[in-house]
């Protein structure tokens, strides 16, 4: 059987009204309890290298139960989550430190791969490139650029060969 279709008409429709709701919260966090002072102690010094034991034992534990004490720790929750935090803050601020420690030696390196190339001395050019390089870890290990004179004729490498003069006519600027 065929059922009729319903019409509708539409001057009857009336728009639904918008409804505004407010946004979903998150999931609330531990956050919002502070840590006992102990237990701050202990994701302090954990979050900055110590071992575990080590750890407890700068919070106040007792050296004989350090180990398990440790353990205990990092299997609370709002422990767990304060050593997380402040391990980011601890490597974000060591990598600030080292990117401008890496851009102050670079800064030093640079000039005298300058002057290095003016003057023609193009191995201790090739060891400031090398230099930069290890600074910035492009290079690792006993991976090196060597000199190009000096070796392959039977004579031995001297690593201060044109360096000598190279120092003095900078003392001579």
């Amino acid at each position: 059987m065929d059922t009729p279709t319903p019409s509708i008409d539409s001057e009857s429709i009336t728009p639904t009204p918008s409804i505004e709701t407010e946004p979903i919260s998150p999931t609330p966090t531990l956050e919002a309890e502070a840590l006992r002072p102990q237990h701050e102690a202990f994701a302090q010094a954990y979050a900055t290298g110590a071992s575990g034991a080590e750890a407890a034992r700068m919070a106040g534990y007792a050296p004989s139960n350090a180990s398990h004490q440790a353990s205990e720790l990092l299997r609370r929750p709002d422990v767990a989550a304060r050593v997380a935090e402040l391990q980011g803050e601890y490597f974000a601020q060591q990598a600030s430190k080292r990117a401008e420690a890496t851009d102050a030696l670079l800064g030093k390196l640079e000039p005298v791969y300058d002057a290095a190339f003016g003057a023609g001395d193009f191995d201790t050019a090739m060891q400031s490139v090398e230099l930069q390089a290890r600074i910035m870890g492009l290079v690792h290990g006993g991976a090196t650029l060597r000199p190009r004179s000096g070796t392959g004729k039977g004579e031995e490498y001297d690593p201060s060969a044109g360096h000598m003069e190279f120092l003095d006519s900078l003392e001579e600027d």
